[in-house]
């Protein structure tokens, strides 16, 4: 908590009106999905099965800055979940 206000404060008083609180960090290309205008599933299988590494994860983290990353579900299926969700 006291790291979300700390965070929300320095960009207030830092004249910024608008800037991230949450990260939506996606390590995987693929997903379980089908939705209609996604044109996800038309990549090739190559493509598809591309995934973050570990540190390809932290280094979006470090970029963003944000307070809080949120993982998907769907993300548990990646190979190097449990090192980048305890990185």
């Amino acid at each position: 908590m006291w790291t979300v206000a700390t965070y929300v404060l320095k960009k207030r008083l830092g004249g910024n009106k608008r800037y991230p609180l949450v990260l939506m960090l996606e390590p995987l290309f693929r997903c379980n999905l089908a939705c209609a205008g996604c044109g996800k599933v038309q990549y090739p299988p190559h493509i598809l099965k591309k995934q973050l590494s570990p540190e390809e994860c932290f280094a979006a983290v470090d970029e963003c800055g944000v307070p809080m990353v949120s993982i998907p579900v769907r993300a548990s299926v990646a190979s190097q979940i449990v090192e980048i969700v305890n990185g």
